[in-house]
Order: structure tokens, then C-alpha cells, then sequence
């Protein structure tokens, strides 16, 4: 492969999809001219074009349409070990496999809009500037801090100042001393420490105690292996705490001896977010798999066997009437479920709700003529309004349902939230936290979600609920965590 300088950065493109590869060449080339931008559809056309040592960059879809992806990763790396390789993908990044993020430069997610190039074209730069592929003899005089230059990087410190600066990752280089000697200008917004500061520092102050020990072995495993990769947070000077994920690849000089550790720490505090709370939704999911397995079963076993004895009896309306019933049953959990899914979801957009007009509003609609209600509270609450109503239908039926025709119904404050109390026969302690999961109830009429819905839209506004004693002696649902507008 010929030498490429600053002005010329060969970037291979496999996508099956040409529009995008078009796309993806245009922007790249409006983000910066020095980027020129060839195509291949399929893994075998790519792996040619590596063969013929005309790439500096590699990126990629994960989908190919001969290949997967990591056995195509292997084969470019077969061909090119030091070939930077970015996937730039719609796949999710929590499902890439292991072993293809560890062997990947970079990743990044395409989007619905073009601003995803400009990042694109930032990752292209700096992973060719941590390449050993790239000698920059030419372009303009790099901005490089002067520590660089004692690494005998052979030039690439023109794109390392230049193009590293751009990107939001925190990037620095460590001598062979393992002593930080170059930062971005991400580190100092990352870790609160001042340039003054990190100059000469030993990078596992960066981190947080707990995490220096597996910092220092990946360092270790950078400088004799080649790569590392490990999570770990990052202590910042003030003492809050950011979780990165630290890549750090070895750094040569022309003669192959090794000089210096590159290392990237991206933020991955969204995707933790999100491992959580996939996490937590796959324990609601495993719940509700099992209870509509359980309910959905019963009414199943009776329409199936009320229609078996009327095949056998002249007079079938008695099973027909029960097959109704069981089908009603189904309709109810079926709906609840809508429900459940639509009402559960992490509210994002609230408006100003005043509780007491909204408790009003919604006991009006209350079949309950011999029942009463008593509204105590002037409380204005930050909520998503139907979700919230929701939740009030959910209570005061359960409270009329449960507690006889003529209850009588308090809604009133607490300390940051409110209840919802009735004087019916209340609910046993040792039954309360069964009746919030799914499929539980007392009434084998219904179909166990109710409580567990008004569970969910609490916890997705980010409030608790609990059931306790009323001073009746009743049933007291207490909402609290709400705050106040």
C-alpha cells in the first residue's frame, strides 16, 4: 500500500444497501474533503479491496449479505491485522457480540437523520490516527502538544492533535513510563482535572479505587498483547463518578518497538440506563408470561370442556352461557394487558394535574349510587394526565368492587404523595405485596391486573405505591415520591 498523507484518508464502505453507502460518501466528504470514500456490497468485494492494500479504513454494516459479521471481521484482520475497522450499524449495540466489539475499532449507530456522519468522520480520523497504517508527510502543520513528538510517532501526532480534539470520547496516550503525556480536549470536561494537572499523571487516578487494579491490568494487557478493553468508573477530581469504557491500543514506532499505550474512554452511562431497564422489563415480561399463561389457561380448559358436554346433552344452553363467560373473562384479561403495556412505559411528558378536580372527574363515572367519597387534598402533581386518571379508575373501583356498595371513600394527603383509603373489610397483610404482581386477585372474576397496573403507572412516573391499614380498617393505598408541582 502507498504512503497516504493528511489530505488523502482511503476509507472502504460495505453496506448492501448503495443509497446508503452514497449517502454515507457525500456527507463524509462534506465533513472533510481529506476523506475519500469507495464501496463494496458484499464481504468477498471488501475483502478484494483489502487484498489490493488500498484502504486506510474500513467501515461496515453488521448485516451482510454473504457473510456474518464476525467471520468477516476475522477475515479483514486475517488480511490486515492493524486495518481499522468501525461498525456503523442500525443493530444496537448491547447486541454485538463480545468477541466482535473486542475486535472492532469502533462502533456507532446509525440514525434517522444525517448528523450521524459528522461523528462518523471523527471516528474514521481517530482511528486512523491510532493506525500504524498511515504515515502523514504532508497537509498542514499538525497542532500537536509537544509531548507527541517524544513518542516518535513517525508523524501520526498531526492526526491525533488534529482530528482527536473533535471527537466526545475522552482520548489521551501514555509513555512507555505508563504516565499520561496527551489528552483531548474531552478529558478535562470528563474528569474535572485541570491541563496543569494531568500532565504526567498515572491514568488509574482517572478511576474509580474499586476499578484501578483491572485499569492497571488492562494497560498492561495494551502494551503486551496489542488491545484492551475494559468498564470501569471514572473518579472525577470533584468525586462523582462516570462509567467508561476504557479501549486501549498499543502504539509503535517505524522500527516496531513499542512506544506508548492510545487509550479511549466512552461514556456509557445511556447504555447502562438501558441494560437496567431491559433488564427490569424482562423481569415484568417473565411475570406476565406467567400469569397470562395461568389465567389465559383457565378459561381456555372451560370453553373446551363446556363445549365437549354439549356436544353430548339435547339442552347445551347452560354450557353455552358458561363458554360466554370464560370468553368475557379472556376479552377483560386481553384488554387489561393493552393496557398494562401502553400505561407502563416510563412517562416522559407531563402536565400540571390538580388531584382533587381529577379524583372528582373520574368518581362521577363511578356506578357507585349508595357509595361516598371525601376529598381532602388541594395537591397539584406533575403527571401524564390519562395515566394518572387511569390509576384513579383502577383504585376507586377497587374500592367499590371490594369494599360493598355503600364505602365509603377518602382521598386525602401524605407526605410527599397521597392515598386513596376506604372502610371496607381491608386486605390481610400477608396478601398486600401478592395482589400488586400480575395475574393475582380475589375475585376469580377478574383478571389479576388491576392492582398491578396501578402498581406500573406509579413506578413509571417514577412514584411508589403501597397498600396499608386505613384507620377504618379498610384498605389505604398511599402513592408517594410525587412531589409536588
Amino acid at each position: 500500500m502507498s504512503d497516504a498523507d493528511v489530505d488523502r484518508v482511503r476509507v472502504l464502505h460495505v453496506d448492501d444497501d448503495p443509497e446508503i453507502v452514497d449517502l454515507a460518501a457525500t456527507f463524509l466528504r462534506r465533513e472533510d474533503d481529506r476523506l475519500e470514500v469507495t464501496s463494496a456490497e458484499t464481504a468477498e468485494e471488501a475483502l478484494d479491496s483489502v487484498r489490493a492494500g488500498d484502504v486506510h479504513c474500513l467501515v461496515s454494516d453488521y448485516h451482510l449479505p454473504d457473510m456474518d459479521c464476525a467471520e468477516f471481521v476475522a477475515a479483514v484482520h486475517d488480511i490486515e491485522p492493524d486495518l481499522p475497522f468501525i461498525l456503523f450499524t442500525g443493530r444496537d449495540r448491547a447486541r454485538i457480540d463480545a468477541d466482535i466489539e473486542s475486535a472492532i475499532t469502533g462502533y456507532l449507530q446509525k440514525g434517522s437523520g444525517t448528523e450521524r456522519y459528522a461523528t462518523l468522520a471523527a471516528e474514521i480520523l481517530a482511528a486512523v490516527g491510532q493506525s500504524e497504517r498511515v504515515d502523514t508527510d504532508g497537509g498542514s502543520e499538525p497542532s500537536a502538544r509537544p509531548e507527541l513528538a517524544d513518542l516518535d510517532l513517525g508523524g501520526q501526532e498531526a492526526v491525533l492533535a488534529n482530528a482527536l480534539d473533535t471527537v466526545q470520547d475522552g482520548f489521551f496516550v501514555l509513555d512507555r513510563e505508563r504516565t499520561v503525556v496527551y489528552w483531548n480536549e474531552s478529558i478535562p470536561g470528563v474528569t474535572g482535572y485541570e491541563n496543569g494537572e494531568l500532565d504526567g499523571m498515572d491514568p488509574t487516578t482517572f478511576f474509580a479505587p474499586g476499578d484501578r487494579e483491572r485499569v492497571t491490568d488492562a494497560i498492561e494487557e495494551a502494551f503486551e498483547t496489542g488491545q484492551a478493553t475494559v468498564e470501569a468508573a471514572v473518579q472525577r477530581r470533584d468525586g462523582g463518578e462516570v462509567p467508561v469504557e476504557f479501549r486501549g491500543s498499543r502504539l509503535t514506532d517505524e522500527a516496531g518497538e513499542t512506544v506508548g499505550v492510545a487509550g479511549v474512554a466512552r461514556d456509557i452511562s445511556d447504555r447502562i440506563a438501558y441494560e437496567r431497564e431491559l433488564e427490569r422489563q424482562n423481569e415484568r415480561l417473565e411475570e406476565l408470561i406467567g400469569a397470562v399463561s395461568h389465567d389465559l389457561r383457565n378459561p381456555l380448559n372451560v370453553i373446551s370442556g363446556r363445549l365437549q358436554l354439549a356436544r353430548e346433552l339435547d339442552d347445551a344452553e347452560e354450557h353455552f352461557d358458561a363458554v360466554k363467560r370464560s370468553t368475557e373473562r379472556m376479552e377483560t384479561l386481553i384488554d387489561d394487558l393493552v393496557t398494562l403495556a401502553r400505561k407502563g412505559k416510563p412517562v416522559e411528558d407531563t402536565e400540571s394535574v390538580a388531584l382533587a378536580s381529577l379524583v372528582e372527574t373520574v368518581w362521577d363515572d363511578c356506578e357507585a349510587p349508595e357509595a361516598s367519597i371525601h376529598v381532602e387534598t388541594d395537591r397539584r402533581l406533575l403527571a401524564d394526565r390519562d395515566r394518572l386518571r387511569r390509576l384513579l379508575e383502577q383504585v376507586l373501583d377497587n374500592a367499590v368492587t371490594h369494599a360493598g356498595p355503600d364505602v365509603t371513600v377518602t382521598v386525602a394527603d401524605v407526605a410527599d404523595g397521597f392515598y386513596v383509603a376506604d372502610d371496607g373489610p381491608g386486605i390481610p397483610e400477608q396478601d398486600r405485596d401478592r395482589l400488586l404482581e400480575y395475574g393475582e386477585t380475589t375475585d376469580h372474576e377478574a383478571s389479576g391486573l388491576g392492582l398491578a397496573l396501578t402498581r406500573r403507572i406509579a413506578e413509571a412516573h417514577g412514584w411508589s405505591l403501597r397498600i396499608v391499614d386505613s384507620t377504618d380498617g379498610g384498605t389505604r393505598i398511599e402513592i408517594t415520591g410525587v412531589g409536588a408541582e
